[in-house]
């Protein structure tokens, strides 16, 4: 505990002086003895009278010293290894194309999203390109920020028409240049540009000493680009453009020193990308002032004090009103602890540092403590960051609140396909967005659809060769489900009327 304004105490010699001086007068009450006989049913109540109400101005002055306690401050400097990694998305028309969806670009952007949710210890840097390259957001770690950001990149932030993968190098090399890390690394995520001017990035890229990584993104079959108004785009002759995935483009990654991935719309292929990342980013330490909470307490102080007075002044005897009192701070076991509220905030934060088991453990108190349906929600959606489905799924079913309905739906959904149940899943999402729409859940509700489909087409299939049937089974072992499924979350939902934060895919 901290005082901010500790000169206040200056003030308690001062009620000392007055206690003192009190004490040597033979009469013991503030008040005249004819109103006294009127005010106190016990005359014996007036003598504790002088000392509650010193007891109130000792507190009155503790509070003016602001006494505060400080939450998570173990130490004042934190030292760890960060690593810088800038991505560059492609924003040209061509990434309008629909081969993979919802397009090339909204994947590319959940892409992103699952890049910054899973790549720890890094400070990213969000560019944007076409035939032309901006930055959109400097080197930073704050997530939410960048994917507002990002949600909000579309074809129209530049004007200029075509993809230039040396642009994309070249507005990288302003972001990275300050840095002291020998090696620099730059994600590209680009339908491959029709492969135009590969030797002429690779050379930049070796110049600027640039390690590039890849994500490229749609089909070698290619697909129609439609405009905002639903119409197939067509070139200056006349004809249908037909955008093709560009593979070769892969030579960027490989002779700078990077990874690549091309995915037809695969999720959980970004996994193996992340992790090449991480192994071949170079990391410095640094030294960050660890964040703390400043929590009030002269309130408490205050309210304390009030009470005293009430004592003080009170023709009540104080023995007559200790239930109330007890009643009041919060002792009695059979009511809701009054320090509730510290063990959320708690149980948040370790959530959002990733410790679930902790975030469990401390939301298990809440629910205990609170039993409502919005503390069971929050204890679920720890409980499924922790991969306990099945306790998740039983709190998801009992929550009965109808302003919780979409979102607990879209998490039930979650966790049924976490637990394999995807016919299940599918019926609980389309059941949300019966209740509303939401682009989250019709993404989740469409990649199932997806996945369904391609899961019985194989079914269908004659049976193949042994050797095909090793490779397509060690590929699908590949596969997490669970990073397929986009997630979103609202923590603190039981505090607020309507949520709007801790969104979370």
């Amino acid at each position: 505990m901290q005082l901010e304004s500790p000169y206040f105490l200056l003030l308690l010699p001062l009620l000392a002086l007055w206690w003192k001086i009190l004490c040597n007068q033979t009469k013991h009450t503030l008040l005249s003895e004819e109103i006294l006989e009127k005010l106190l049913v016990e005359k014996k109540s007036a003598s504790l009278q002088p000392k509650l109400f010193l007891v109130a101005l000792v507190l009155m002055v503790i509070a003016l010293a602001r006494p505060t306690l400080h939450v998570n401050k173990d130490t004042t400097l934190q030292i760890h290894a960060i690593s810088t990694l800038a991505i560059a998305i492609d924003i040209s028309n061509s990434m309008l194309a629909r081969d993979v969806y919802p397009s090339r670009l909204d994947f590319s952007k959940v892409a992103v999203q699952k890049i910054f949710e899973k790549l720890n210890g890094f400070k990213f840097a969000l560019l944007a390109f076409s035939n032309d390259g901006f930055l959109v957001a400097p080197t930073s770690e704050d997530r939410a920020s960048l994917n507002f950001l990002l949600k909000h990149l579309s074809t129209e932030t530049l004007s200029s028409e075509g993809s230039s993968i040396p642009s994309a190098i070249a507005s990288a090399k302003k972001v990275l240049a300050p840095l002291k890390e020998t090696s620099k690394n730059l994600l590209i995520i680009t339908d491959g540009a029709d492969g135009d001017k590969i030797e002429e990035a690779i050379a930049l890229a070796k110049k600027e000493q640039i390690r590039v990584h890849l994500l490229l993104v749609g089909t070698t079959q290619g697909a129609m680009i439609y405009t905002a108004k639903g119409e197939a785009l067509k070139d200056q002759k006349g004809n249908i453009v037909i955008t093709k995935r560009a593979d070769t483009m892969k030579e960027l990654a490989l002779k700078t020193g990077g990874a690549y991935i091309a995915t037809s719309g695969d999720l959980s292929e970004i996994a193996w990308l992340i992790e090449q990342i991480a192994l071949k980013a170079s990391k410095q330490n640094v030294q960050k002032e660890q964040p703390y909470e400043v929590v009030e307490l002269f309130y408490y102080l205050l309210g304390m004090a009030l009470v005293a007075l009430f004592f003080a002044f009170h023709s009540l005897h104080v023995k007559r009103l200790m239930p109330l009192i007890v009643l009041v701070l919060g002792i009695s076991p059979a009511h809701s602890g009054i320090l509730d509220w510290w063990e959320i905030e708690q149980a948040k934060n370790a959530y959002e540092k990733a410790a679930y088991a902790e975030s469990v453990r401390l939301y298990e108190n809440v629910k205990a403590s609170k039993q409502s349906d919005a503390s069971a929600y929050n204890l679920a959606n720890a409980l499924y960051k922790a991969k306990q489905y099945k306790k998740a799924l039983y709190l998801y079913e009992g929550i009965q609140n109808e302003t919780l309905q979409r979102q607990v739906l879209h998490n039930k959904g979650n966790t049924l396909a976490q637990l394999g149940r995807i016919d299940d899943a599918i019926k609980v999402y389309e059941k949300a967005l019966s209740i509303e729409e939401d682009k989250d859940t019709r993404y989740n509700l469409e990649y199932l659809k997806q996945q369904k489909d391609q899961k019985t087409k194989e079914q269908n299939q004659p049976e193949e060769s042994p050797q095909h049937e090793n490779q397509r089974a060690s590929k699908k072992e590949n596969h997490n489900s669970e990073k397929k499924i986009k997630i979103k979350f609202h923590l603190n939902l039981w505090m607020s009327k309507k949520p709007k934060n801790g969104n979370e895919r």
